[in-house]
């Protein structure tokens, strides 16, 4: 089978189950979603992301018109796509409506003469100016300048494009050859004006798009290089907080369809053990059959934090053991704190158990990088 959709040429897909991974006393919501292939002849592999193109909130896009004053079945040609849409169907699909750009405001400025754009401009790449456009969409902004006009023609030159959205896949296609599985966390959060937000790609998935209905565009994009060990026998340690379990369970998944001997060694770290164990059942099932060993840090349980990190500390002797018998090392989440910590932690450990200086330690795990048996999707 080959792949023959992208950005430009999505796979109209549909979602065909959807179900929360967290229970009763979680402060977060995080789903797994089923995405039907039927039909696309569409390939993939564990380690492979997915990109979803989303739709925006109906409610912004309604926002956005009432501050254009136009009613949205204005006639626009997109000149990236080159195309003509609808000017409610560009935005509702080509549109980025939640982040102005320097154009955006270099408009606003020149018809509203407002000196406090002035100063803002003239702070590109600075504090103040990426807080204003975190906190200020463009239609807060026409909204605000509501005597500032913008004709429907100009408007997808003003606007940032809606990109895709990518999500590590947390399926096995032996399993599920016309499925593809995602886990997602619902993104919202409250701007500093008291504002409520929801992350265009989640909200979408998660909560709008409805089941078996909603048309869901995607394709696959290769993880050129996050992939099992071609060696089955090859020893795994991966390391996946949150979300970051996402392609685990893929890996996991294709081993037991292939009956790969290699030993399996998950972290998996989140708040609360009682509400956030993604896919509790089936980790545990793989460990009683002594298939998986399982460290798990809830950081929330106990008086003091636990991370994944502190439990790749307890576990070092062992876990620098199978790292000099040839075992490769993933890890997958977060990139601003948790992929550093882990980091630095194997680096702490490769020179405790390894005797190593610090610099022959940081060597250690550059060798390990250029050998491909340290690997991390990280974002």
């Amino acid at each position: 089978m080959m792949n023959t959709y992208d950005r430009l040429n999505p796979f109209s897909s549909r979602i065909v189950d959807r179900y929360l991974l967290t229970k009763d006393g979680s402060t977060k919501k995080t789903y797994h979603l089923a995405l039907s292939l039927d039909g696309s002849q569409i390939s993939y592999q564990p380690g492979d992301s997915l990109a979803i193109l989303p739709q925006n909130d109906p409610d912004d896009v309604d926002f956005f018109l009432k501050g254009v004053r136009c009613t949205g079945e204005e006639e626009i040609f997109d000149h990236r796509s080159k195309n003509t849409f609808s000017l409610r169907s560009y935005l509702l699909c080509k549109a980025n409506l939640h982040r102005a750009n320097h154009s955006f405001l270099r408009m606003l400025h020149e018809r509203s003469s407002s000196p406090d754009l002035a100063e803002l401009l003239l702070r590109e790449n600075k504090p103040k100016l990426v807080e204003f456009l975190d906190n200020e969409t463009p239609a807060d902004l026409l909204n605000t300048f509501s005597k500032v006009l913008v004709s429907p023609q100009e408007i997808p030159s003003l606007l940032l494009p809606l990109l895709p959205r990518f999500y590590s896949i947390a399926s096995s296609q032996r399993l599920f050859p016309n499925e593809v599985h995602l886990t997602v966390a619902a993104v919202s959060y409250t701007t500093n004006k008291g504002v409520q937000r929801h992350g265009v790609g989640t909200h979408f998935l998660c909560e709008r798009a409805l089941l078996e209905k909603t048309v869901v565009p995607l394709y696959i994009q290769p993880s050129h290089g996050f992939a099992l060990p071609a060696d089955s026998n090859a020893s795994i340690i991966l390391v996946g907080p949150g979300t970051g379990i996402a392609p685990y369970r893929a890996f996991l998944q294709e081993r037991l369809s292939r009956k790969a001997p290699g030993r399996n060694w998950l972290f998996f770290g989140e708040r609360n053990r009682s509400s956030d164990f993604y896919y509790e059942e089936f980790w545990l099932e793989l460990q009683q059959q002594k298939r998986l060993h399982l460290d798990l840090a809830f950081s929330r349980d106990g008086a003091e934090k636990l991370y994944v990190q502190h439990n790749m500390w307890k576990q070092r002797k062992a876990l620098w053991a199978w790292i000099e018998e040839g075992a490769y090392f993933y890890v997958c989440g977060d990139a601003k704190e948790m992929a550093k910590d882990v980091e630095a932690t194997l680096q702490k450990i490769a020179a405790s158990e390894g005797g190593l200086s610090d610099e022959d330690a940081r060597r250690k795990i550059k060798e390990m990088r250029a050998e491909k048996r340290y690997l991390a999707d990280v974002y």
